[in-house]
């Protein structure tokens, strides 16, 4: 059991994170400044979903081991974060998301994640010191975007160079918990490891169902809700820093319960019964055109909403073959992130056309994901 690497990796994370949500939630309202509509801000939006995925395909197959991948990254991250804030116009935007591979939904659909996992899973031969892992692992990712979000409320209205400037100084110092770890390899860096027919097979069904979960999740990342509650309520970048702000907390202290309730529930259920019920809270967001019923209903989905991932993670890392994790981990990575590459565009007409049908949708789309999830998979007693 190696809890140093763990920490180490959720600071990173943390740091990686806070920058994630300052860049999602103020995207948008940059977008909007540099006289952007809804449907371009979308569209745009689909371009850096559509950079994080080429990112997550092509860091892992770089011939690097995988201590210096995650450095490269996080460097190249920092790196176009520089060239936005001396230039701060559409150009440098859109270079800097596509050659950083940046993702603008919040989560951390990053080439140093699917690694990061295959590391903590490795570490514990202990099941229950696993999940306890994977649930200080996630929560710290939350803390980060809590944090992130915070800094939006306290900040000066729409300080686009501050934004930048604090991103860039963040992004570099989350490459020094690298520095001080060793990351196991599982194979030759640069090497894809070919899957057994089981095990392939296994990646296949967990891949579509995780995509089409991932497709109903791209309507209300956080990048699009920002959007979603400017278009519908015309918000203040602050209000919404204050609203991702308790989202996050309340995420946050879900997380860490989620490693207690999976092992009383097991890891199937626990995704199951709370990922349903905070879609249903999800649907009722727009019902009443309230920005408090809007808000109470998404802080209650909150607080269920996200308690599936780390069991998911422990699941994972613990049904398929430890050789091919990292692989594994990428295709599931990939997968979900490539689900959500068009969502930004069709969310962003969905919001010009009658916003409410974008949180209908996503909604409808997640609680089916459940239904399919459980007939498959509710026999893993884990």
């Amino acid at each position: 059991m190696d809890w140093r690497i763990t920490s180490a990796l959720s600071i990173s994370r943390f740091l990686r994170s806070f920058v994630l949500m300052l860049l999602s939630v103020s995207s948008p309202y940059f977008l909007i400044h540099l006289h952007l509509n809804y449907v371009q801000t979308g569209v745009v939006l689909f371009l850096s979903m559509s950079a994080s995925t080429a990112a997550i395909y092509f860091y892992p197959r770089v011939k690097i081991n995988a201590r210096k991948t995650v450095i490269l990254y996080s460097f190249v991250f920092t790196a176009v974060i520089i060239i936005v804030l001396i230039w701060q116009n559409l150009i440098a935007f859109l270079i800097a998301i596509i050659v950083g591979g940046i993702s603008l939904s919040g989560k951390d659909m990053t080439p140093n994640h699917p690694i990061e996992q295959y590391a903590i899973g490795v570490s514990f031969s202990d099941q229950r010191e696993k999940n306890r892992a994977f649930a200080f692992y996630n929560f710290m990712a939350y803390f980060g975007n809590m944090a992130g979000a915070l800094f939006l409320f306290f900040g000066s209205e729409r300080d686009f160079h501050l934004i930048f400037e604090v991103s860039a100084i963040i992004m570099s110092v989350s490459i020094i918990p690298y520095l001080f770890i060793k990351l196991q390899d599982p194979v030759r860096p640069g090497t894809k490891v070919p899957l057994d027919p089981e095990t392939k097979k296994l990646t296949h069904v967990l891949a579509a169902l995780f995509a089409t979960d991932s497709f109903g999740g791209g309507f209300v990342n956080a990048s699009l809700l920002s959007l979603w509650f400017y278009a519908f309520y015309n918000t203040s970048l602050q209000v919404n820093g204050m609203i991702f702000f308790i989202v996050s907390l309340i995420t946050a202290i879900s997380i860490i319960y989620s490693g207690s309730l999976s092992t009383r529930l097991g890891l199937v259920r626990t995704m199951v019964y709370t990922h349903l019920i905070s879609n249903v809270f999800l649907i009722m967001m727009p019902v009443f055109h309230s920005l408090i019923y809007s808000e109470v209903f998404l802080f209650l989905r909150q607080s269920t909403s996200q308690m599936d991932v780390s069991p998911r993670d422990s699941l994972i890392n613990t049904i398929i073959d430890p050789k091919s994790r990292i692989h594994t981990n990428s295709i599931f990575l990939a997968s979900r992130n490539l689900a959500t590459v068009p969502t930004p565009a069709i969310g962003g007409i969905l919001i010009d056309l009658f916003p409410p049908s974008l949180l209908y949708a996503a909604g409808t789309i997640k609680a089916t994901y459940d239904f399919v999830f459980y007939v498959k998979f509710r026999k893993y007693r884990i």
